[in-house]
């Protein structure tokens, strides 16, 4: 279905090109280029072939580079692909040498891409979903997938079933569990599945590329995260390097931010101005956080606590800021001493890591990275406040060091921005008002897939299927 879907907007933008190009043309050109019809068609025709060409370009790098996540028709993937064409198409021109008019490259790219996001934005309003049958035994897990918000878990198949099964629906995956043995029926099943050219995908990933998370439980010994980082590893002095000039150029931007809010803090609060406090970084090691004081001065009098959103111990002034994410600004001289990245798992306090490393499994792999001042876990899930959400928190940041890139990393500060201008940095989780965005979104895939034939009893023996209990 992921195929499906990439290839049907692949040739939708190629189409879009097509029309924009009809477009561009009328609109830059009072007479033909050149001297008779028949030469103008055969110069715009050529023209219009490498700007196609250039369009399925655009759309095959941005299914490379973005491989990871449901195939919504985004409005960054959408942005992606256009990138992506103009430096195929510059390309193309360089070496072919055909004739191009500045105006008409500039028109014709304008004039897509504008067609290009108003056709992410209709078909982002049709609710859709992926239509899975699922093959496993984890109750836990799947019920996650179940609530995923562009999935529908068409049945679900005990691993050691035995006895004919039937065929899965025609437009739905097999989704298997990699984790458990699978009995000789069931295994005869997948690989005929598999051999009939549907597609066969394990849980593990769908349930990354719907969650942003990964799933501790399918976690053998924390080697995937540990190979998945060797790969990267010519990315990270080239991500430190990155980090390093943004902040230069930045200087003038963030300083006078940094003393006005210092000179706040000063005037309402009191001193200290900045909070200084030991955090683990990078291999384990000490590294000190500098933060604007966001808190009572003794409000760790009593030992290291998680902070809540509706904290008593944040002053009034600090609640703002964090709201913000201002507090946080002083930690851009760590990145310039090389103890933080701009983006990346957050430092713990000592306290907090000697805890969770006992109790938590794998704990220590997210030390295998530079922390950052904002990272993947935060815009997810925000603060947490018991050893709970520090799990799920941490599912998080294993989804980020297992797929971290420099898109990955656009993201997070994407969505950093958008915490900042709605100040959302410090809302606490409303757990009814979660459960009624997933009751809304199950609405909206129920009407998804009411135009779909559901499995009946005549198509066979339906298989034992684990339902999770719904959490009160």
């Amino acid at each position: 279905m992921r195929q499906r879907i990439l290839v049907g907007l692949a040739m939708a933008d190629a189409v879009l090109l097509l029309v924009a190009f009809v477009l561009g043309t009328a609109l830059v050109f009072d007479r033909l280029p050149a001297a008779t019809p028949g030469e103008a068609v055969q110069v715009l025709a050529r023209l219009c072939a490498i700007w196609v060409l250039s369009s399925f370009i655009g759309s095959f790098m941005t299914g490379l580079v973005v491989s990871q996540g449901p195939p919504r028709p985004t409005y960054g993937r959408g942005v992606l692909t256009t990138i992506f064409a103009f430096f195929a198409l510059a390309g193309q021109i360089i070496v072919l040498r055909p004739y191009f008019s500045r105006p008409l490259v500039l028109a014709v790219g304008v004039i897509w891409l504008l067609l290009v996001l108003l056709l992410r934005y209709v078909l982002r309003r049709r609710p859709w979903s992926e239509r899975i049958v699922v093959i496993s035994k984890s109750d836990e897990l799947i019920g996650e997938v179940r609530r995923a918000r562009h999935i529908t878990v068409l049945d679900v198949i005990d691993p050691n079933t035995s006895g004919p099964i039937p065929p899965p629906p025609p437009d739905a995956s097999i989704v298997v569990d990699l984790s458990v043995p699978w009995s000789r029926d069931v295994t005869r099943y997948v690989s005929a599945t598999s051999v009939a050219g549907r597609e066969v995908r394990s849980l593990g990933e769908m349930y990354e590329a719907h969650t942003g998370r990964v799933p501790l439980d399918h976690l053998s010994e924390g080697w995937e995260i540990e190979n998945s980082l060797t790969r990267k590893l010519p990315f990270l002095p080239f991500k430190h390097a990155i980090d390093l000039v943004l902040v230069v150029l930045t200087v003038p931007l963030w300083l006078p931010i940094v003393a006005v809010v210092a000179l706040l803090v000063r005037v309402i609060d009191g001193s200290p101005v900045i909070f200084k406090q030991v955090r683990v970084g990078r291999r384990g090691e000490l590294v000190e956080l500098f933060k604007f004081r966001t808190m009572l001065v003794d409000a760790e009098a009593e030992g290291a606590k998680q902070a809540v959103g509706h904290d008593p111990r944040i002053t009034r002034l600090g609640r703002i800021l964090r709201s913000i994410r201002l507090d946080e600004l002083p930690q851009l001289f760590n990145v310039l001493r090389g103890d933080l990245s701009i983006v990346g798992p957050r430092p713990e306090q000592v306290a907090f890591v000697q805890t969770y490393r006992e109790a938590i499994p794998f704990y220590e792999q997210r030390h295998l990275v530079r922390p950052g001042i904002t990272g993947w876990a935060q815009v997810c899930h925000g603060y947490v406040a018991s050893e709970e959400e520090t799990i799920k928190k941490l599912s998080y940041d294993f989804y980020y060091l297992k797929h971290m890139s420099p898109l990955l990393d656009l993201e997070v500060l994407a969505r950093s921005v958008k915490t900042i201008l709605t100040a959302s940095g410090t809302t606490p989780r409303d757990l009814a008002q979660e459960q009624a965005e997933i009751d809304e979104e199950a609405v909206d895939l129920a009407e998804d897939t009411a135009t779909h034939r559901p499995i009946s009893p005549a198509d066979g023996p339906r298989k034992q299927e684990h339902r999770p209990k719904r959490a009160s």
